[in-house]
């Protein structure tokens, strides 16, 4: 008895331009029905048409694969895209406007006018009455610290302007605007802003600094006593660094602020210059004097040992600093002579 037809088969139309499936074939109870079948699906293939292909719609007329595919595709490019999207730096802020600072002339501090270096000299070096003005400016690290040209040059100095909150230039400084760091080291005869140190201080312990000790220090007078006199000193200058030590004394309205780093303390120097604090007085910063108390010195020798040490490390590869650490490394045997 001879197999019944299957239902269905494969029509193909052929034309000039293009070649379209037009049924689909039905699956066959029936295994001579499948062998016609098959041959028509050879033919099929001969065309160069593929009947698992989702172009043509011959087994997803919806098109539900197809799409199906392009979101997950989707999806996963936004998840690397969000990986691979990083916080930008941004760039650092004029602090005044620039059409608006004054060219004038120094302030006469002394009895000649030096044109070679553009300052008075002779004279005292103290003016009262420009100790008595307050800072026309103010740093605000959290909003005017930024990237500017200088964080792609190697041993920049940081912006002097920009310490006193009168930096209009921003971005397009020259020098670095934001804090120092541990890692930010300069030779000992300057200081964090370029300035070149003398070999001994100012008679009134003013000015750039010496360059014969490592002073981390700096003290602060003319202070409004309170009660909270500790609480308000420890905030405003905890914005120009780590502190590692402060001391105030209440009845006198002094204290003594000592920075983890040197160049922390350059800085603070000079943008707490004249400032005022939760009232309205005026600062007087200078450089601290050397402690006499051999505590004092014992803790500033053992401090500097640390920093230095602290230096290095930073410095080293973390591979080198793990096998140090786990004793791996053995020292090199001395060759006998």
């Amino acid at each position: 008895m001879a197999s019944p037809e299957p239902e269905q088969v494969f029509q193909v139309d052929e034309t000039p331009d293009e070649t379209v499936v037009s049924k689909l074939a039905a699956k066959d109870s029936n295994k001579a029905g499948n062998d016609e079948q098959g041959e028509e699906v050879v033919n099929i293939l001969e065309l160069g048409i593929d009947p698992t292909s989702t172009e043509t719609g011959a087994t997803d007329p919806d098109n539900k694969t197809k799409d199906g595919n392009e979101e997950e595709n989707t999806e996963n490019l936004v998840v690397k895209k969000d990986r691979k999207k990083k916080k930008k730096a941004r760039p650092a802020r004029p602090q005044v406007d620039p059409s608006k600072v004054p060219e004038r002339p120094p302030p006469q501090t002394g009895t000649v006018f030096n044109i070679w270096y553009n300052k008075w000299s002779g004279g005292d070096r103290e003016d009262k009455y420009i100790s008595q003005t307050k800072a026309e400016g103010r740093c605000n690290i959290a909003k005017d610290s930024g990237y500017t040209k200088a964080d792609n040059i190697p041993g920049s100095y940081f912006c002097l302007f920009f310490a006193r909150g009168l930096c209009p230039n921003g971005k397009n400084c020259n020098y670095l605007h934001r804090l120092p760091t541990v890692t930010d080291i300069f030779n000992p005869n300057v200081d964090c802003f370029g300035r070149d140190k003398r070999s001994d201080y100012r008679d009134d312990m003013g000015g750039v600094g010496s360059f014969m000790r490592q002073n981390r220090t700096i003290y602060v007078g003319r202070i409004s006593v309170s009660d909270d006199i500790e609480e308000v000193v420890a905030r405003h200058f905890a914005e120009w660094g780590d502190i590692e030590r402060i001391r105030v004394l209440n009845s006198r309205g002094v204290g003594f602020v000592t920075y983890v780093n040197e160049a922390n303390a350059q800085f603070a120097k000079e943008a707490m210059a004249h400032q005022s604090l939760d009232h309205n007085e005026v600062l007087n910063v200078r450089w601290a004097t050397v402690d006499p108390n051999p505590l004092a010195k014992a803790r500033e020798q053992r401090k500097l040992e640390e920093q230095a040490a602290e230096a290095v490390r930073r410095m080293l590869p973390p591979d080198f600093l793990e096998q140090l650490s786990a004793g791996a490394l053995q020292p090199a045997k001395k060759r006998k002579m």
